[in-house]
C-alpha cells in the first residue's frame, strides 16, 4: 500500500480559480490525489505521498498571511518519519513549491521541478476534443499575451508579418481570458497547421497540449530548459517541433521546409501517443516511477 502523509485539509483548498478558459473541472495535483486515494492499495513504493493542491494552496489570496503556519505543520507532519525517507508530490504551479519541504523529496511538475510533467487540466466538456475539423489554411498561430516573456516577444517578431501566419496578441496577461479570445484560439488552431506554443512565465504551455487536443502540431519555443515530459519514452521531432531561443530566428522556415507528407505523418503520430498527454495517463506515469 502506497504510504500518504496526513495533513490536514487545508493543504487541499477548493479553488474556483478558472484558468485556462477551456478549464471545466480539476487541475493536476486534485486529480492525482483523487487517482491516487482509488489506487494505493494497489501501489507497492518505498516513497511517501505528499497530498498538497499547490496551484489552488499558493494562488490563494491569504496564502502568504498562512505560509508560517503551513511550514510548521508540514514540518511536524515530516518528523514522524526516518531522515532518509523518500517523499514525492505533484505540482502544477508555474514556481513549483513555495513550502518547506525534505531533503529526500522528488517533485514531479508542470513547469519545475525534478521530473517534468505535461502542463494539463481536466475538461469535463471535451470541448476541444470535439472540435470539428477544418481545411488548414495558415502555416502557423498564436492567440495570447506576448510579453510575459523574451521567448514570446522573439516569436512573435519573426511571425507577425507572414502572410500565412496569424498573430492574435496582447502586451496585458490576464487570468480572465473572454470568451471572444477563446474562441479565436479555437478557430485559428484548427486552420492552421502548426500552433505557436512559447513558454511564458513558466516553462512550459498549455497550448503545446491543447494544440494536440486540436489534431494540430505544436511548436514549443524554450529557453533555459526543454520541459518535456516522458522524453525517455518519446520522441518528439516525431509529433512536435521544439525550438531553442538561440534558434528562433530561423523558427518560420524551419516550419516551412516541412513537407505535407512529413506533416501528415506528424499528425499520425500525435495520435498514436495522444494517451500520454491525458490526466490518467500522466497519474499512471507517475505511479511507474515512484
Amino acid at each position: 500500500m502506497l504510504r500518504i502523509l496526513e495533513l490536514p485539509p487545508l493543504f487541499r483548498p477548493s479553488t474556483s480559480h478558472i484558468y485556462p478558459p477551456f478549464k471545466n473541472g480539476k487541475y493536476m495535483e486534485e486529480y492525482f490525489y483523487d487517482y491516487i486515494l482509488s489506487k494505493k492499495d494497489e501501489i507497492e513504493s518505498n516513497m511517501v505521498y505528499v497530498p498538497i493542491f499547490w496551484t489552488n494552496l499558493q494562488n490563494h489570496p491569504g496564502f502568504s498571511k498562512m505560509k508560517e503556519k503551513y511550514n510548521h505543520l508540514l514540518h511536524e507532519a515530516f518528523r514522524v518519519f526516518p531522515v532518509n525517507t523518500r517523499f514525492f508530490t505533484v505540482v502544477q504551479h508555474d514556481d513549483g513549491p513555495q513550502l518547506y519541504l525534505p531533503f529526500y523529496m522528488t517533485i514531479y511538475g508542470a513547469c519545475t521541478g525534478d521530473v517534468p510533467l505535461p502542463l494539463i487540466y481536466q475538461d469535463r466538456s471535451n470541448r476541444l476534443v470535439q472540435c470539428p475539423k477544418v481545411k488548414k489554411d495558415l502555416l502557423a498561430s498564436f492567440v495570447g499575451t506576448y510579453t510575459t516573456h523574451n521567448v514570446r516577444g522573439e516569436m512573435f517578431t519573426v511571425f507577425s508579418k507572414k502572410p500565412d501566419c496569424i498573430c492574435h496578441v496582447k502586451d496585458v496577461w490576464s487570468a480572465h481570458v473572454p470568451e471572444n479570445d477563446a474562441a479565436l484560439f479555437i478557430d485559428l488552431t484548427l486552420r492552421s497547421k502548426f500552433c505557436l506554443a512559447p513558454r511564458g512565465y513558466g516553462r512550459s504551455s498549455f497550448r503545446f497540449f491543447e494544440a494536440m487536443l486540436l489534431d494540430t502540431i505544436p511548436v514549443y519555443f524554450w529557453d533555459d530548459a526543454e520541459w518535456l515530459p516522458y522524453k525517455e519514452i518519446l520522441d518528439y521531432s516525431l509529433f512536435s517541433v521544439s525550438i531553442s531561443r538561440t534558434d528562433i530566428g530561423k523558427a518560420y522556415d524551419i516550419l516551412a521546409a516541412i513537407s505535407d507528407e512529413k506533416y501528415e505523418a506528424m499528425r499520425a503520430e500525435l495520435r498514436r501517443v495522444a494517451s500520454y498527454f491525458t490526466l490518467d495517463g500522466m497519474c499512471q506515469y507517475i505511479v511507474g516511477n515512484i
